[in-house]
């Protein structure tokens, strides 16, 4: 089998997207934004079944797999698993309300030899990206995987099952933004050799904002927090937008660090591992050009944004 570094006949780059992955819910949610959120993702992975040739692998990076702390910051950990279960790691309870959840499977192909290939990329680095530290892990498909996975590939799809392999590499610990920039810009020679990059977290990310709704004693005071989350979220989805959507790599990623400062940022990230995908993404795109796909979403507290590099 071929390493990865080699690189196959056709030679082109593939196409990096970030995707709004959304909770455990969105399998079940049937409200207008729930289903907009579901054909939003469904369509992505139409296009995706639809690459000809087809990907050696996608490789995957998501908001609940960041590198564990006790690597320390600056390694990265690559998934060599050759089985690997679906994790029913829900932030939420759904034991009482949504039992069937925890019987949930999705059925994927997994490529450990593909994942050991870029552990050794990442610990060889190339003439213009340094070596990165990475360890290899046994580790499941977390939610923020299988979930919109579920909802791009169905097992009814009439293009047929995903049959292209799954590599999970984390993001770095910490709140380095920056790190996970330079992450992307060493996995980025990658897309001329077979490997499509999806990075799979949220724009906007917030249990606090819903917390502060909730908190609120009467129908005047929750109306009156949602009307103000929801215009934080809005907010911040505009700045992430404009900044994404800037041509050139230096532009594009310069102006995604300068949002770590705002308010809105940090009230709907206050923590950054659902937004570190989007910046490997970003990094990993170099100089593509870069589109925002389907339709708008935004709940107070969450955006479910999705783009294509390529």
């Amino acid at each position: 089998m071929p390493s990865a570094t080699e690189t196959p006949a056709a030679g082109q780059p593939l196409p990096v997207y970030f995707i709004g992955h959304a909770g455990a819910n969105l399998l079940f949610r049937e409200d207008p934004n729930g289903v907009i959120v579901r054909r939003n993702l469904r369509a992505i992975g139409r296009e995706i079944q639809a690459i000809r040739p087809a990907p050696r692998a996608i490789l995957t990076l998501s908001g609940h797999f960041e590198a564990s702390e006790i690597h320390g910051p600056g390694v990265i950990e690559v998934n060599v698993k050759p089985v690997t279960p679906i994790l029913h790691d829900f932030v939420n309870d759904f034991h009482d309300t949504r039992p069937e959840l925890y019987l949930a499977d999705w059925p994927h192909r997994d490529a450990p030899e593909l994942g050991t290939a870029v552990w050794k990329y990442l610990r060889a680095g190339t003439p213009t990206t340094p070596s990165i530290p990475a360890k290899r892990v046994e580790r499941g498909v977390d939610h923020g995987l299988w979930v919109p996975f579920k909802v791009m590939f169905p097992d009814n799809a009439e293009e047929g099952p995903l049959e292209i392999p799954i590599v999970q590499v984390s993001t770095f610990h910490g709140y380095d933004l920056a790190s996970q920039v330079r992450l992307g810009e060493a996995l980025q020679a990658l897309r001329s050799q077979g490997f499509l990059i999806i990075g799979s977290g949220m724009a906007v990310h917030s249990f606090a904002s819903l917390a502060e709704i909730a908190a609120e004693t009467t129908d005047e005071g929750r109306a009156a927090a949602k009307t103000k989350v929801l215009q934080e979220s809005r907010t911040l989805d505009d700045h992430i937008r404009a900044a994404t959507t800037l041509y050139g790599a230096k532009e594009r990623s310069k102006a995604l660090l300068a949002l770590e400062p705002l308010y809105e940022f940090k009230r709907s990230h206050p923590t950054v591992e659902h937004f570190t995908p989007l910046l490997v993404a970003a990094g990993a795109a170099g100089d593509s050009n870069v589109e925002a796909l389907g339709e708008d979403v935004i709940d107070p507290g969450f955006s479910y944004i999705n783009f294509r590099f390529q």
